[in-house]
């Protein structure tokens, strides 16, 4: 494959590098997402999700977080941490529902600096669901682990999202 060709394919799954290079994610912060999800799974499957939100909430950023990035490259950023994430959450909690999915990488990204919220929602119309409930993650609006029109289809119930990252009204 040719580095044309794998130009192309990067745009389309991660958008337009002319909009400005998205940074590196030193290693160790990584890291410490990674371990910090695990954790946050683990307290998810033991304690139910009050602990949870209360952790999600109370969540510090790791020393080499992303703050202060122009929403459209945290955007970018976001969707290149999400197999990351995945990773983790496979190995964590392989049989994981998206519930836990989506707090994990709401966890994942808020130890990066980004303010993803974990989103749950109640489907307006039952007729045939699988689920009446779901859950995904948001940043600035834009949902990451889901198709985009999930949110026309959801009445949002509750918004879960790291304090400490939370841009002042």
């Amino acid at each position: 494959m040719t580095a044309r060709a794998t130009a192309d394919w990067a745009f389309l799954l991660w958008g337009d590098e002319a909009a400005g290079p998205v940074p590196r994610t030193p290693p160790s912060a990584r890291l410490a997402a990674a371990v910090r999800t695990a954790r946050a799974l683990r307290a998810l499957d033991r304690r139910g999700w009050g602990v949870a939100q209360t952790l999600l909430r109370g969540l510090r950023p790791a020393a080499a977080a992303h703050r202060g990035l122009p929403e459209a490259t945290a955007i970018r950023l976001a969707r290149r941490e999400l197999p990351r994430c995945q990773l983790v959450v496979r190995l964590a909690a392989p049989e994981a529902l998206c519930l836990a999915r989506s707090f994990a990488l709401a966890v994942h990204l808020s130890v990066l600096g980004l303010p993803a919220e974990t989103v749950i929602a109640r489907q307006r119309s039952s007729i045939g669901a699988r689920f009446a409930f779901h859950s995904w993650t948001e940043l600035y609006g834009e949902v990451l682990n889901d198709v985009p029109v999930v949110q026309s289809g959801h009445t949002v119930l509750q918004r879960v999202g790291c304090t400490a990252l939370r841009r002042p009204d």
